[in-house]
């Protein structure tokens, strides 16, 4: 049994917003699919490009990904292999519509999914939106930025407060549509009663602090609501500067 919340906005800046989010769990399941079997599925996928492309790139990827509900076969052996192809088509859908048609050449989107089945949480993700886990009043971030910072990080050139104030921290080293090189990173660990599960794009991460993240988290304890609103809040009172979308997944006994 679970529970989740979401909120999503523009930002104080940006003209629209290309972040999407979709999701699929046994009360939320208009397209009937087998969620006893797939289990529950939650996506936050940040887009990117002129002319509107970023939106499109995002709702694409996020449409695109329930086709999981449609794969002839899931086991805990299959489902790596199962999502990394999915991802695949995702990134291939999507490179394509963005050469069919010229006003969405060179659009993009991250792509970060978590799924909840029998017990355990799967995770396949590219780019740099995150997925947290909140877990004894810990928070570890699951997910690795695939950023030019992030590589700078891991050979040494920056420290993470460098990195945290570096003006190239958003520059992408992989993404959904860009080209047809791909690294999908991948996780899977067991789900305990009170484990939280937070995805975001970065315009939540890169305004608010992971310290900063937890302490609305805590505060808020098990109110998933409250904490998603006073999450976007703070993002916004930092300056909104990109598109915002939070979700939290609250696992139950």
């Amino acid at each position: 049994m679970l529970t989740f919340c979401y909120k999503t906005d523009k930002g104080a800046v940006r003209p629209n917003n290309e972040d999407s989010l979709i999701y699929r769990t046994l009360h939320n399941n208009p397209d009937n699919f087998d969620i006893s079997k797939y289990g529950s599925l939650f996506t936050v996928a940040d887009g990117m490009g002129g002319h509107y492309a970023g939106e499109i790139a995002s709702k694409m990827a996020c449409k695109n990904i329930l086709n999981y509900y449609k794969l002839d076969s899931i086991t805990d052996d299959s489902l790596w292999d199962e999502l990394k192809r999915l991802y695949f088509k995702i990134n291939n859908n999507v490179l394509q519509r963005s050469f069919d048609v010229p006003d969405y050449n060179g659009m993009g989107t991250t792509l970060s999914t978590l799924i909840i089945r029998e017990q355990k949480a799967w995770i396949a993700h590219v780019g740099d939106s995150r997925i947290y886990r909140i877990r004894d009043d810990i928070m570890d971030q699951i997910t690795y930025d695939h950023t030019e910072v992030q590589r700078l990080l891991d050979e040494g050139f920056y420290t993470k407060e460098q990195a945290e104030k570096c003006s190239i921290k958003n520059i992408l080293t992989q993404a959904i549509g860009v080209d047809q090189r791909l690294n999908v990173f991948t996780w899977s660990g067991k789900v305990l009663p009170g484990d939280r599960f937070l995805l975001c794009s970065d315009g939540l991460h890169d305004m608010v602090s992971d310290d900063e993240i937890l302490s609305v988290i805590l505060y808020n304890s098990g109110n998933i609501k409250k904490t998603c609103l006073h999450l976007l809040d703070k993002a916004l009172r930092a300056g909104g500067r990109d598109n915002i979308t939070v979700m939290m997944v609250l696992i139950l006994g």
